[in-house]
């Protein structure tokens, strides 16, 4: 009796397996249509030589029964830079590709570069071949024909070159020294991580309204665009301070320092230092005669000034650094005649006309006033100050009130003004006119400028 039961139990339980045996390869060719997670991917920039990092697709199967795709490949075959990895399995093409009802499956996706191609945009298509007609996912990416520099991360890497232009971009590793380099409209310098460019010489950064030359992390991804502490720093000392350095229309962003200046002379224009991690312009000993200069987001302080002599005019400095937990004062300005170890480093003079000077923290310009005061003259500035007791020098052609900036976070650095603003038509007209353009080449022959980098106001609706 026992016997018997065993045999119908294992005849049984072989019915179950057979059952599930049959269910897994009873999957119908896929006829109607696919659902995917996007029809075009965009993967990051990269160079010549390098990879991407990796992509996921998802594949949906909304039907109400077990599919199997007969097709999948990539239009440009085993030609192709881009990789793919179709639920878990890589190669360039892949035939009877189950999904069960109502379930999805991954393809990962990245783009591995040689040489740079002549047409720098390359494409290519994931087609998914099924009876009622071929789907696709257009697959997109841009591949940089670059240079790469000390990639053995020596301390003492110099530069040869003295001119870099657009015909390629330069990626950075470790320490980079230069003695004299002058780079030209349009050219992308990308740091690796904790990368600097160090200048013993002269910078001349000559950019133009749109072929701005920019300083950024080689990290590609849309999120590291706009983060802080992606690598180092500029700095510049140069050799004795009559070296006259120069920068117009220059775009620094995500550095630790995004630019120091040490016992060095600058003038600067048109340019833009956003979200770096400490400090967004640093002067130490320096002379900085700045104009159109928007700088922005920084733990202690977007402009910090140690000494020298230093004029802003129609200038914007924002701070609404607000990433980890931040130790630091997140000013707007510092203004210093001290030093390291507390050395005395005379400030001789401090200029800012017609300047916007705002930002989270309730005071936005903080002095630390060493042995002796300093020369400060403020005029037809906007500024953020709740304790104005605390500051001296800041009269009554101040206006304390807020400048209304469009978006002045890290994702957009919009610090244009508002329709609404009561900054509008608070800049003079004197010191307006040693400026008479603004960032964006926008004429303030007015008898009511705007304060800061830029001239028009924006209309939030428009």
């Amino acid at each position: 009796m026992k016997f018997r039961n065993l045999i119908v139990l294992s005849i049984i339980g072989a019915l179950i397996a057979f059952s599930a045996c049959r269910d897994d390869f009873d999957f119908d060719i896929a006829n109607d249509s696919l659902e995917f997670s996007q029809d075009t991917l965009n993967l990051d920039t990269i160079f010549n030589h390098t990879n991407s990092q990796t992509y996921k697709l998802t594949i949906h199967n909304p039907q109400n029964k077990d599919v199997q795709i007969p097709r999948i490949y990539l239009l440009k075959g085993e030609s192709s830079l881009f990789k793919i990895n179709v639920d878990g399995m890589p190669g360039y093409q892949f035939e009877n590709v189950a999904i069960r009802k109502r379930d999805s499956i991954h393809v990962f996706v990245e783009i591995a570069a040689g040489e740079a191609p002549s047409n720098p945009f390359y494409e290519d298509e994931i087609i998914f071949d099924i009876p009622s007609g071929n789907q696709h996912i257009t697959l997109l990416s841009y591949i940089e024909k670059a240079k790469f520099y000390n990639t053995d991360n020596s301390d003492n890497y110099q530069l040869t070159e003295t001119n870099w232009d657009h015909s390629y971009s330069r990626v950075l590793f470790g320490k980079v020294n230069a003695q004299n380099l002058t780079i030209g409209p349009n050219t992308k310098i990308y740091f690796h991580n904790e990368a600097d460019l160090l200048i013993h010489g002269q910078l001349n950064v000559e950019g133009s309204l749109n072929n701005e030359v920019v300083f950024r992390t080689d990290r590609m991804d849309e999120r590291s665009d706009s983060l802080p502490n992606t690598w180092g720093k500029i700095k510049i000392k140069s050799p004795s301070s009559s070296v006259l350095n120069s920068i117009n229309y220059a775009l620094i962003k995500g550095g630790i320092i995004g630019l120091e200046l040490d016992h060095s002379q600058l003038k600067i224009t048109n340019s833009k230092i956003l979200n770096n991690e400490k400090i967004g312009l640093y002067g130490i000993n320096s002379t900085i005669k700045a104009e159109n200069l928007v700088v922005t987001n920084s733990n202690l302080a977007a402009v910090a000034i140690e000494g020298g002599n230093v004029e802003f005019i129609h200038s914007t400095f924002s701070n609404y650094f607000n990433i980890g937990t931040g130790a630091g004062g997140a000013y707007s300005l510092y203004l210093s005649n001290v030093g390291e170890n507390n050395t005395h480093i005379p400030l001789t003079q401090a200029n800012f006309y017609n300047c916007i000077i705002y930002g989270r923290a309730a005071n936005a310009i903080v002095f630390e006033v060493g042995n002796s005061s300093f020369p400060t003259h403020f005029k037809n500035n906007v500024i953020r100050l709740d304790f104005p007791d605390q500051l001296t020098g800041i009269d009554a052609t101040n206006l304390l009130d807020d400048p209304l900036f469009v978006n002045p976070g890290f994702g957009k650095n919009d610090v244009r003004l508002l329709m609404d603003s009561p900054a509008a038509g608070w800049a003079n007209p004197i010191y307006s006119n040693l400026v008479p353009l603004d960032i964006l080449n926008q004429s303030r022959t007015t008898s009511a400028p705007t304060p800061g980098a830029y001239q028009n106001l924006v209309n939030p609706e428009s």
